[in-house]
């Protein structure tokens, strides 16, 4: 009976370990299109309503609930704290990266977008947002088949540990 049971767990192990690591593929994915999202909009707020860039972060981040729109509400946060633009963008990106979904190559995209905000007129402020709308969609494309591939030899993998592992224990 306990042999049973413990190969039961074992294989719910094996299994579960395989679908958690498949899981941060797609929560990547998840983030990427959410970002690119919430940046299309940010990109729109800043063309057409020419509000200060932190009223613009707090209404583009309520549109969404995920790790870039809290991005947002910690720059905006540290904007009314007197900080440059770039410096709360980084420093915002800095403080939130151990909760972050993104791989860092994501992260340089949105680093180097800080370079650009706020240092020109809305019609170059919005071209800013081009290059790094550009890089993230490839990315998406990357995740997007990262997920696919991978997610997919992750679960099959936990689970064939877990069948390999119980065929041995019996």
């Amino acid at each position: 009976m306990f042999k049973i049971l413990g190969c039961i767990m074992i294989f719910a192990g094996s299994t579960c370990i395989g679908l958690l690591k498949s899981a941060s593929y797609k929560s990547r994915r998840t983030e990427l299109e959410n970002t690119i999202e919430l940046l299309r909009m940010l990109q729109m707020d800043i063309t057409y309503r020419k509000d200060s860039l932190q009223k613009t972060f707090v209404k583009t981040a309520d549109l969404k609930e995920c790790w870039f729109s809290d991005l947002l509400i910690s720059c905006s946060d540290l904007l009314a704290l007197h900080m440059t633009i770039e410096e709360a963008w980084r420093t915002s990106i800095e403080r939130s990266m151990a909760m972050c979904p993104l791989c860092c190559d994501d992260l340089e995209v949105l680093k180097d977008l800080a370079m650009g905000l706020g240092k020109s007129d809305t019609t170059g402020q919005s071209s800013v947002f081009e290059p790094a709308l550009l890089r993230l969609t490839s990315a998406l494309h990357e995740a997007s088949e990262q997920e696919k591939k991978q997610g997919r030899m992750y679960r099959s993998l936990g689970i064939s540990a877990g069948l390999v592992i119980v065929i041995l224990f019996l």
